[in-house]
């Protein structure tokens, strides 16, 4: 894992609207984090508890979408010394989930120069 080209847009595929993944160093640590994409959900999954007009004026507030919103999947990467620990799998690939946004995991790692292998 190569901080300096982990983190920039312009080593993001041209179909991504923002770069998929942002790194830091913490001490003597890298950390990646990686987008796995986005999980489509209900917005009544969102404040279950909050009175629905409420909700839909926040929602219409942050101009986001009154039925559903997108849930970000991200994972962590670091690496220490020659260790690299995967914190988080991800969605996983399951076809059968029907979420062509979300499992993104496997091609970003390959995109930011991981080795899975690692």
């Amino acid at each position: 894992m190569n901080l300096h080209n982990t983190s920039y847009p312009a080593t993001s595929k041209p179909e991504e609207l923002v770069p998929s993944r942002y790194a830091l160093k913490v001490g003597d640590i890298d950390v990646l984090v990686v987008s796995d994409g986005v999980l489509p959900l209900p917005a009544e999954m969102m404040a279950h508890n909050a009175d629905p007009a409420v909700r839909a004026a926040w929602l219409d507030d942050m101009f986001l979408r009154p039925d559903a919103f997108d849930w970000a999947l991200n994972v962590v990467v670091v690496r220490s010394g020659e260790q690299t620990i995967l914190i988080d799998a991800g969605l996983g690939l399951d076809p059968d989930l029907h979420l062509p946004r979300a499992g993104q995991l496997v091609k970003r790692l390959e995109a930011a120069g991981i080795d899975l292998a690692s």
